[in-house]
């Protein structure tokens, strides 16, 4: 058939037709691969060897299927945010919970997607950047990122700043001790490591944006020492306040921020050896309550 599309190499077929012209008998359903391909015809090798040359209409495709679609991205990634989030904190450099028009603070969030999107090929995003600063995460890759102890998702468990918690954000933060283990201690210096790589190589002028990016860094290590030997990040202290806003304003040299995150790296890895901390989170504990979240969403019949 002129409009039929061509049947690959080496690809398996199945002969229709008992007398197919050419060479070598075979019978109907016999089974054998094309070996090549000729104008109007094709030459198969059939499971005994014996070659035979068919009419591109005298044999079948094994398997032969529709292309499948390529699934679409999630239709409704904003309304996940505006209609979905369950827990939102404002996250700035200095962390002092004070001064709530501070140039340059982000809103991060969680957002929970309905139980039914994950049953299609369109399933919604693990993470939605946006409206404005806002940068979220949907529930279970927070999770997962929080149990790997990621700074800024345990950030935002400590946040003194939140702007929207809702009953599920509510039960999300009496979970956070769950989160927490000497795991922090690696993933802090970890992060630390590789953001004053970029930003010791980055070409951007050392600008506002710039010292911010800096003070955001040093202001995790000092967080993830506290939940080292607390459990709790209390405040940055006025000490390290003073140096965060100094750093913050660019009023300190490279060097100096430099040796300051040498240090707090040095105290981290203190803490962790003497921290109360569990070697390992309890993910079994998130796990459950997650399973949990995921079947009230159901019982509710969301649509």
């Amino acid at each position: 058939m002129s409009d039929q599309a061509p049947i690959p190499l080496g690809a398996q077929v199945v002969v229709r037709e008992p007398g197919p012209s050419g060479t070598g008998p075979a019978e109907r359903g016999a089974v054998g691969r094309v070996v090549q391909r000729r104008d109007g015809s094709y030459q198969v090798v059939l499971a005994d060897g014996t070659r035979i040359e068919v009419r591109p209409d005298a044999v079948t495709l094994v398997g032969r299927r529709e292309p499948e679609p390529e699934p679409r991205p999630f239709a409704d990634s904003a309304a996940l945010v505006t209609q979905c989030t369950i827990f939102a904190v404002l996250v700035s450099s200095s962390g002092t919970g004070t001064d709530d028009a501070e140039a340059g603070a982000d809103v991060r969030g969680v957002y929970q997607a309905p139980t039914h999107t994950f049953w299609s090929l369109r399933k919604p995003p693990l993470h939605v950047a946006g409206p404005g600063s806002w940068f979220s995460w949907e529930i279970e890759r927070f999770c997962q990122l929080a149990l790997k102890a990621n700074p800024h998702c345990l950030e935002m468990l400590w946040a003194p700043r939140p702007i929207w918690i809702s009953e599920a954000g509510h039960e999300l933060l009496d979970l956070r001790g769950a989160f927490l283990s000497q795991a922090i201690s690696t993933a802090y210096t970890d992060h630390a490591l590789t953001q004053f790589k970029k930003l010791d190589e980055s070409d951007r002028e050392r600008g506002e944006a710039w010292w911010r990016e800096v003070a955001h860094v040093l202001r995790l290590l000092v967080d993830g020492i506290a939940l080292l030997n607390s459990g709790d990040t209390g405040g940055v202290g006025e000490a390290h306040r003073e140096r965060l806003v100094a750093a913050r304003a660019g009023q300190l040299t490279w060097d100096q921020v430099e040796a300051w995150r040498l240090e707090l790296q040095q105290e981290i890895e203190e803490a962790a050896a003497t921290s109360f901390l569990p070697a390992e989170p309890d993910g079994e504990r998130v796990s459950t309550w997650l399973r949990d979240l995921r079947r009230r969403d159901l019982a509710r019949g969301d649509d």
